[in-house]
């Protein structure tokens, strides 16, 4: 999973499977607290990539000094 709505499709797919009797409700539980775990990394991730990609244009369009 490398995208946020990945896990939000997998929280959703799980969350269904709890409520069916499919999956355990404390292992859906476990489950879905590594999905929010993921889901704030691949988010903060996603966060520095494009602060870079600013950081790289504004250096480009710098003036000499």
């Amino acid at each position: 999973m490398s995208k946020v709505s990945h896990v939000r499709a997998e929280l959703g797919r799980l969350y269904g499977e709890a409520r069916r009797g499919e999956v355990d409700v404390q292992d859906a539980s476990r489950l879905a607290n590594l999905l929010g775990i993921l889901h704030r990394v691949i988010a903060s991730s996603d966060l520095e990539e494009r602060l870079e990609a600013v950081e790289q244009r504004l250096k480009q369009e710098e003036p000499p000094k």
